[in-house]
């Protein structure tokens, strides 16, 4: 074996002048000291595989050469050609690792000494400290005379072995050209899939680092090259359930169509190649993380309590259902997974108080993350908590609002807009229902406030509010509310008077931030004027009423398949062109390949595609079926809701009626006896539940 021209040039000088220095060496070479250290190290080990000695350096910065070095290269001129880079021996461990992972044929001794140009006795030796190093991931390199040298473990495990081998082996001089040479690379795909990688880039709006674009198309090629030859996975760790429904995945499905890679699991674990900066943590953190992340989830549900002055009833579910939440959003997190979907504009409003005091319960959470949960992250773990105390009837403990009731003579639609409207106007109140003049004379459930149309006959609290308010007239409404309510004006001078009488009892650490909080709780997350700002993201104004109706909902008689009972479920979405033919067909297809987990209820699934599958409007369809069928065998339903959008924001007011209305068990019963569509469109209607 031969050095690389530095190191040859390096020892010709030693030898041509003994009394030469290290800082000699580094103005003849323009190299730094370290540069000259790691050369005098191969230099060292070239010298004892050929059974000379080494050469020491002095406190004086000169060498101590042996004689022998001197008379066998002081005037001998190196062959540049066939110089090649000396490797140590950690360097190696990683090349014998890529050869067990890129090779097909049985792998004997002599494939090992023949590529890295070693003896028997190296090779030997090489093993066992590759082996030392393979411990630490519990995988073991196996030998035998029939089927010459393998490694035992997960096809996972190997995926991360190679990711790892690939990293180490681009830090070596002329590690490009070992990765050619070893794994009979081409230039023209390493270059296909380099520029796919680019395109990548550009539809997730991100930018890889030097480093990371560098490595990730070999680490493609090589995965490519396994699944190619059969390797494919048969299992991921629960950390990568994270990854399906997120904008990545449906950007790497794309590029995985191109090189005909079909399977979930291969989609998966191409997606977290493009984003995760180094895999090999994420299986060392899902061991290492699973007794912190218990630990943390208890301690979370002790500090809720003890925020709240409550005891939870069933503590041990509850930590498993938090549990549950938290493993796949740890690493959405840790990773910079981005969810397609925000649900913060439907928490916020209705759950502030709730949300405030879950944001100080998960502090262990976020010192594990070592960073703060994002709001659209966060607005989760607070519908848990918020569905845990609503299953416990302890929720109204937290959430004191008054009760109203909307009662309007212009008929449904108009009554269920305005109902959304108020709701969204004063999120400070708890809105029960709408109802006619007619049924009002015979509601008797409890209530604190009225809104009405119309003048009523009533000792409770009431306010006539016009059936269709303009932005201006929303914000005079709101402010004449509080007024009468709490006896506060809105406009931006109160604030300051606020503030004033705050800063009176206590001390402001953040006025800004406080004085920002304190407009969005008056003015429904308005900013104040002089910021420019207003929300966005309004919450649609679309009423659950909207679009479910006796043309949208069905009750089939018969058993289905799945498929059939889906394509039943979207006929009237069809039938009304809100939908394509394509868009059953993708949420078919999404079904058998990605078998995603739709069930939102009991025996409930929603089906649906993506806003770009051939959908042309909001749509919202329901069948039931007469008892629960297999959907790909792992779900089964009776209930089957399809959901059409043109945008991701459009349909979610709705949505989030509808979720609301099958957290109840009752509802469900009812819903599973109707007889008619007409009933279940009465259900939905009259409900409070759902609203």
């Amino acid at each position: 074996m031969y050095l690389d021209q530095r190191s040859w040039q390096i020892l010709k000088a030693i030898a041509d002048n003994p009394a030469v220095t290290g800082k000699d060496l580094e103005q003849q070479m323009e190299a730094s000291r370290k540069q000259i250290g790691y050369s005098i190290d191969k230099i060292n080990e070239y010298l004892q595989e050929n059974g000379m000695p080494r050469l020491e350096r002095l406190r004086t910065g000169k060498f101590q050469v042996p004689a022998v070095v001197i008379r066998e290269f002081r005037s001998e001129e190196p062959d540049t050609k066939e110089m090649v880079y000396i490797y140590s021996d950690r360097e190696r461990l990683y090349l014998i690792l890529l050869i067990l992972l890129c090779h097909e044929e049985e792998l004997s001794t002599w494939h090992f000494t023949d590529e890295l140009k070693i003896s028997k006795n190296t090779l030997l030796l090489d093993m066992k400290k590759l082996q030392e190093l393979l411990d630490e991931y519990h995988v073991t390199v196996f030998y035998s005379r029939k089927s010459g040298y393998t490694v035992l473990c997960s096809e996972f495990e190997k995926r991360e072995l190679l990711v790892m081998a690939v990293r180490k082996i681009l830090r070596f001089p002329k590690g490009e050209t070992e990765l050619f040479r070893l794994c009979k690379l081409e230039q023209e795909k390493l270059n296909r899939i380099k520029a796919d990688i680019e395109e990548i880039e550009n539809s997730l709006q991100i930018q890889f680092t030097d480093e990371r674009m560098n490595e990730l198309p070999y680490i493609l090629y090589l995965i490519f090259l396994r699944i190619d030859r059969g390797r494919s996975l048969e299992e991921l760790p629960e950390t990568f359930a994270h990854i399906v429904g997120t904008r990545e995945y449906r950007t790497v499905a794309e590029f995985a169509d191109k090189y005909g890679i079909d399977g979930r699991l291969e989609r998966m674990f191409l997606t977290a190649q493009i984003q995760i900066s180094n895999i090999n943590s994420l299986l060392t953190l899902n061991h290492e993380a699973e007794d912190q992340m218990k630990q943390a989830a208890e301690q979370v549900i002790r500090n809720f309590e003890s925020i709240c002055c409550i005891q939870f009833m069933e503590k041990e579910p509850l930590r498993e259902a938090l549990l549950q939440h938290w493993r796949p959003a740890f690493y959405r997190i840790r990773y910079q997974y981005h969810l397609e979907n925000s649900i913060r504009e439907l928490v916020l409003p209705r759950y502030a108080q709730l949300h405030e005091i879950a944001k100080k319960a998960v502090v262990p959470f976020e010192e594990m993350l070592e960073q703060e949960i994002p709001e659209e992250e966060m607005v989760y773990i607070t519908v848990l908590f918020g569905s845990w105390l609503r299953k416990e009837g302890r929720l109204n403990l937290l959430e004191e609002k008054r009760r109203a009731i909307v009662v309007c003579a212009n008929g449904i639609s108009v009554s269920s807009y305005l109902f959304t409207t108020l709701r969204e106007l004063l999120p400070e109140v708890e809105f029960v229902t709408w109802m006619s003049v007619r049924e009002f004379q015979e509601y008797r459930d409890p209530y604190d406030i009225v809104f009405a149309t119309v003048h009523l006959e009533t000792e409770k609290l009431q306010f006539l509010v016009k059936p269709f308010l303009n932005e201006e007239s929303k914000q005079k409404f709101r402010s004449r509310f509080f007024r009468e309510i709490e006896g506060i004006d809105l406009p931006g001078g109160k604030v300051s008077q606020l503030l004033a009488i705050i800063e009176k009892y206590t001390t402001i650490h953040a006025k800004e931030q406080l004085t920002r909080d304190i407009y969005r709780c008056l003015h429904n997350e308005i900013q104040p004027a002089g910021e420019g700002q207003r929300k966005v993201n309004r919450i649609s104004e679309l009423d659950l009423l909207d679009l479910l109706n006796s043309r949208t909902i069905q009750i089939c008689s018969g058993l289905l398949f799945w498929e059939d009972a889906i394509k039943l479920a979207a006929m009237p979405l069809l039938e009304d062109h809100s939908i394509e033919t394509r868009y059953v067909d993708t949420m078919i297809r999404l079904i058998q390949e990605d078998e995603p987990f739709i069930m939102v209820a009991d025996g409930v699934i929603y089906a649906h595609a993506g806003v770009n599958d051939g959908v042309n409007r909001v749509g919202m369809s329901l069948l039931r079926l007469p008892e629960r069928i297999s959907v790909k065998g792992y779900m089964e339903a009776d209930i089957i809701v399809v959901i059409c959008t043109p945008d991701n924001n459009a349909h979610l007011n709705a949505l989030f009626q509808l979720n609301t209305f099958f957290e109840g068990q009752k509802n469900l019963d009812m819903l599973r006896e109707a007889v008619t569509s007409e009933e279940i469109l009465d259900q939905l209607k009259r409900r409070g539940e759902i609203l």
